[in-house]
Parts: C-alpha cells; sequence; structure tokens
C-alpha cells in the first residue's frame, strides 16, 4: 500500500505533466492501484498546495464550460521567483511609505499607476489581502491553488474587496441564471454587510450579513452577477465572523468547545490529518481517540460527522448531539415513507 507522501508525490508529478479534473486524477489514480475517495483526491490537493514551494511551483485552477474546473502545476519562470508574502510585503510597505512621504500630485499619480499595475501581476488571493490593508481576518483560504478569474468574476470580487474594506454595505442587482432558475435558492434583495471572503476548493464565496433577516448567508461568486453599493455601515457594526468548519453560516448562534470520540481505528486516522485549525486530540485509558475543536456548528460540521457512522460519538455539546439526533430519526422516518425529504434551501 502507497503511503500518503507517495501518493503526494504521484499526483504532483501528474498535475506537471498536464491538467487533470478531480475525477480524471480519481480514475488515472485507480489505474495505478492507488484507491482513494474523490474527497481524498481534494485533501492531496489541499495538502499539496500547502507543501509546494511557492517561489518554484503553485496549483492553478482553470473553470470551463458547466463551471468544469482543471488542476496543473505552473512552475515560475527562473529569473523571476516572487511568493505570495513577497507580493504583499511589496504593496503594504509601498502604500504606508505613500501615506507618510510628502509626494506632489503628479509623483503620486505616477506611483499610484506603478503599484497598480505590479498589483494586477499579482496571484489574486495577495492582490485580495494587499487591497484589504493587512485586516487579514476577513478573507480566509484553504490554499487549494490560484483560480483563475473571467474579467466578469474578477469584477464581482475587486467590488465586493472595496467595499468591504471601505465600510460599506451592498446590494445585489443581478444574479446568475443558476439562481434564478431555482426557486430554492433564495434572492437576497436587502442591505447586505460584507463579512469575509472565501477560497475553499477552488472557488471564492462571500460571507454576507442580512440586516433584514439578521442572519448570515454564503453565496458563491458564480451565483453573482453583479453587486453594488448600498450604504455606509455605521461604525459600530460587528465584522466578526466566527472560526466554521467550512464556510457555510452556522445552525446555532455562538461557537461551541466540540469533543468527538473515536476508537483506536479510525481514531489514528483522524489524528494524523489536518481537518480544522483549532484541532487537539488525546488519546484516554480504553484506547480511544479524543478530538477538541472550537467551531461554529453548521452543516459542513454535521456531514464531516454523519461520515463516520457508527464510528464516533459526540461527547460535547449537548446542542449538536441533540441535532445530531434529530437528522438521524428524519432519515428513519424519510426512509420509512413518514416524512418528506428536508428542502434546506
Amino acid at each position: 500500500m502507497k503511503t500518503p507522501q507517495e501518493i503526494a508525490l504521484k499526483i504532483y508529478f501528474l498535475l506537471k505533466e498536464k491538467p487533470y479534473t478531480v475525477e480524471d486524477l480519481f480514475h488515472k489514480l485507480k489505474t495505478l492501484d492507488i484507491l482513494i475517495s474523490k474527497r481524498s483526491v481534494y485533501r492531496y490537493l489541499e495538502k499539496l498546495e500547502y507543501s509546494l514551494n511557492s517561489e518554484e511551483d503553485r496549483i492553478e485552477i482553470e473553470i470551463e464550460d458547466k463551471n468544469k474546473k482543471t488542476f496543473f502545476i505552473n512552475t515560475n519562470s527562473k529569473e523571476l521567483k516572487i511568493s505570495q508574502s513577497d507580493w504583499i510585503t511589496y504593496i503594504n510597505n509601498n502604500f504606508i511609505f505613500q501615506s507618510n512621504f510628502n509626494a506632489t500630485f503628479e509623483e503620486k499619480e505616477i506611483n499610484e499607476k506603478i503599484v497598480n499595475f505590479i498589483q494586477t501581476k499579482a496571484p489574486i488571493k495577495s492582490q485580495i489581502i494587499s487591497n484589504l490593508k493587512l485586516k487579514s481576518n476577513y478573507y480566509e483560504a484553504t490554499g487549494f491553488g490560484e483560480l483563475i478569474l473571467n474579467d466578469k468574476h474578477k469584477k464581482v470580487l475587486f467590488k465586493f474587496i472595496f467595499y468591504l474594506s471601505n465600510n460599506c454595505a451592498i446590494s445585489i442587482i443581478n444574479y446568475s441564471d443558476s439562481v434564478v432558475n431555482n426557486s430554492n435558492i433564495p434572492q437576497l434583495n436587502e442591505a447586505l454587510i460584507p463579512l469575509k471572503i472565501w477560497y475553499h476548493r477552488g472557488n471564492y464565496s462571500f460571507s454576507l450579513f442580512s440586516i433584514k433577516e439578521e442572519k448570515t448567508f454564503t453565496l458563491e461568486i458564480d451565483m453573482i452577477e453583479a453587486l453594488n453599493y448600498h450604504s455606509k455601515i455605521a461604525e459600530n457594526d460587528s465584522k466578526i465572523v466566527q472560526p466554521a468548519f467550512g464556510y457555510h453560516p452556522p445552525i446555532f448562534k455562538g461557537v461551541f468547545e466540540i469533543i468527538l470520540e473515536f476508537p483506536a481505528n479510525p481514531g489514528e486516522h483522524i489524528r494524523n490529518r489536518f481537518w480544522h485549525k483549532s484541532q487537539r486530540f488525546e488519546k484516554i485509558e480504553n484506547g480511544s481517540l479524543l478530538m477538541h475543536m472550537t467551531s461554529e456548528i453548521n452543516i459542513e460540521l454535521i456531514g464531516w460527522i454523519s461520515m463516520w457512522l457508527d464510528n464516533v460519538k459526540i461527547l460535547k455539546p449537548e446542542v449538536l448531539k441533540n441535532h445530531f439526533l434529530e437528522k438521524l430519526n428524519n432519515m428513519i422516518l424519510i426512509n420509512e415513507d413518514k416524512l418528506d425529504a428536508i428542502n434546506n434551501g
């Protein structure tokens, strides 16, 4: 059986050869007797992204027709090695320097053109962080390559950055056909406070707080055709986004101390992988493993726990245990034809 390092290396060399979708990678690895799930392919891509030296290689993603994503490794020119942190440092230092230097109008204008030119050549993730002027708590990335955006999505992204960094509420003036033609996806037509930009599994998403509904929503960038300025946000309006397992909005208000108990197998498997930035593990007397996390409770956390079926026990908090039992009971009723499948919208 191949070790995780051998599998990651194999994926690295495959992506160096040519672009692959996750589906293609899954089938290619199968022919090489590497039997892992498509979900694991995603995880290996994330791990690979973190382990690459960004001055040498980076994973890039292109979106083709019907939102099909292909992944490939792009090798930087030997003559010019600029890492993402180099871009951010340069742009932000220049911003600070200019704000403290008594330059003439003409000098400022020329310098702005140069900085704008340099900034547009930087990777998009670097542009986001530099545009937010070090407010990194407004941006969270899982790594996972550099997405090559089309002009329309780039315009939406940078408008969102501008309104977020300038404390403005926005309104979504046009939704994509995938939203318009699906009655189950709500169209938010009220004032929305931009909270955070997420970069997750090769796509950008926005967290937005609806003032009218007093609720947080998450929309993927390809759901939005156009957005615009709505109003200025009061200085005391909070922009705090809590640590979450994934990027979907919370089911319950607040952040919880979560404790899950796993038997030795799959406990060892879980301990050797990255799931959440707050994860901490503790071995107990009976040989089982306790996993500690500090997180919001959302649909992705519920889905991840469900994946382990009867290999996991929820110890804390009570609200998570009760919600999980409610979902299990609903599944039983649905499969006994006593309840219709529930539409979460």
